[in-house]
């Protein structure tokens, strides 16, 4: 099997013997996407402190915020605990290491009796990860239904829709609960925030305070 001839990177590397450099390389990535979920995090908690109203919050930064949770916890989620069959455009080689990898996580959670509830659910993390390929089809599935997408309220019921529309939430942060509600998902943010820094310490050794 061939391996890269050197790796340069801002990023701490693995290097662990048990598993190849490329499968350090691939864990790092996870690595970084559990630190971008935790930064995002605290991000979004300054931009609702900052806001001047109260039941709602503005500002410019919350729906990229918003965006990039979701995208990061995907991406850590993906890395870190896909379990699914091997994709249509995945090599056999790429699939083999993917098995690999969750079982090398696997095993350091189970050796510290850890067990992750946010990043190993399967429809959470595809809600978040295909959220392009599925927009098209619920935006459009029901004319009766008024979406709040990208923004921040201070809690479900905080405004009434017109009779007869049904409100859902597509990365919509609730205030009050310190949840996105997503689909039909709920993204606890504190405990995301937890599992992400327990992650962190379990399999790469990094300690987030």
């Amino acid at each position: 099997m061939n391996q890269p001839a050197a790796i340069w990177s801002m990023n701490r590397i693995v290097f662990d013997k048990d598993i190849n450099l490329t499968q350090n390389v691939i864990l790092t990535q996870g690595a970084s996407a559990l630190i971008a979920t935790i930064d995002r995090i605290e991000q979004l908690h300054n931009f609702i402190k900052s806001s001047p109203l109260t039941n709602a919050a503005i500002n410019r930064g919350i729906a990229p915020i918003l965006s990039d949770i979701c995208a990061q916890a995907g991406i850590a989620a993906t890395i870190l605990f896909h379990k699914g069959s091997k994709g249509r455009l995945e090599s056999e080689f790429a699939y083999l290491l993917r098995v690999q990898r969750i079982q090398y996580v696997e095993k350091f959670c189970t050796e510290q009796n850890f067990s992750p509830k946010i990043l190993t659910n399967r429809d959470v993390r595809n809600s978040l990860t295909h959220i392009d390929e599925r927009l098209a089809d619920i935006l459009t599935k029901d004319s009766n239904i008024g979406w709040f997408i990208d923004t921040a309220i201070n809690s479900q019921d905080e405004f009434v829709a017109p009779k007869d529309i049904t409100i859902k939430f597509c990365r919509c942060y609730v205030i009050s609960e310190n949840k996105i509600m997503h689909l039909d998902q709920e993204l606890d943010l504190e405990k995301l925030k937890q599992e992400c820094i327990s992650l962190l310490a379990i399999i790469f050794g990094i300690e987030i305070k």
